[in-house]
C-alpha cells in the first residue's frame, strides 16, 4: 500500500492509515507520501471518477447473480448433470464466489489506489497494478515538458472525466492519471507550475 500517513498534535508522523479523499480534493493537509519534503505542500489530489467504476460493478452483479439464475432454469427441468455430487456443487460454489470476490476486490483497489498528487515540487504517481505489486513515480516540477488530457466520448464530455498525461525530460519516466475527473483543470495547474519545482529543501 502506497505510504500515506496523518500527523499528530505534535507534528509528528504516525503509522495510522487514513481514508484517502474523494475524486479530486484541492489542498489536503492531512495527506503524506514516501519522500515528502518539509517545505513541499499539497495542490491536488486525483484519483479516477466513480464512474469509471461501473464496468466492474456491472460485471461483478451479473457474476454473482448468475448462479441462481441456472438454479432457477435447471429446478424445472430434469438435472442435466446426475453424475455430479451435491458436495463438489459446494466446493465449486464456493471457489466461484471467491473467485468472484477477488476479481471486485482487486478492481475496487486498483480504482482506490491509483492516484496522482500534484505538489509545489513535484508530480507523484501512485500505480496500483495489484495485491503484490505497486509503483510509485516522483518527478520534479523543473523536469516536467509538456502535460496534456484527452476526453472523448458521450460519458466522458457528460461525466466531465478523462486521462491526463505528464511528459517529463531526461528519459524519465512518464506519468499518467487514467479516468481521473476534471482533468483540464489537473492540467491547468501542472502547465502553470512547470519549471517552478527545483526538488531542493
Amino acid at each position: 500500500m502506497p505510504d500515506i500517513f496523518v500527523a499528530n498534535k505534535e507534528g509528528k508522523k504516525t503509522f495510522r492509515k487514513i481514508e484517502l479523499p474523494r475524486n479530486q480534493v484541492k489542498n489536503p493537509k492531512e495527506i503524506f507520501f514516501a519522500n515528502k519534503k518539509e517545505n513541499e505542500k499539497i495542490i491536488l489530489f486525483l484519483r479516477g471518477h466513480i464512474i469509471t467504476n461501473f464496468p466492474w460493478i456491472i460485471i461483478s452483479s451479473f457474476l454473482i447473480i448468475f448462479p441462481f439464475l441456472l438454479f432457477l432454469i435447471f429446478n424445472f427441468v430434469e438435472n442435466p448433470f446426475p453424475f455430479i455430487s451435491g458436495a463438489f456443487i459446494v466446493i465449486f460454489t464456493l471457489l466461484y464466489y471467491l473467485a468472484v470476490f477477488a476479481y471486485a476486490f482487486i478492481n475496487f483497489m486498483k480504482w482506490f489506489y491509483n492516484i496522482l498528487i500534484i505538489t509545489t515540487l513535484g508530480v507523484v504517481d501512485i500505480d496500483y497494478s495489484d495485491l503484490v505489486y505497486h509503483d510509485v513515480a516522483i518527478t520534479n516540477l523543473n523536469l516536467v515538458e509538456d502535460v496534456n488530457y484527452t476526453k472523448t466520448g458521450f460519458f466522458r464530455s457528460f461525466f466531465d472525466y478523462g486521462d491526463l498525461f505528464v511528459q517529463t525530460a531526461g528519459g524519465k519516466e512518464n506519468l499518467e492519471a487514467l479516468g481521473i475527473s476534471n482533468p483540464a483543470h489537473a492540467a491547468h495547474i501542472i502547465a502553470s507550475s512547470i519549471g517552478k519545482g527545483d526538488g531542493s529543501g
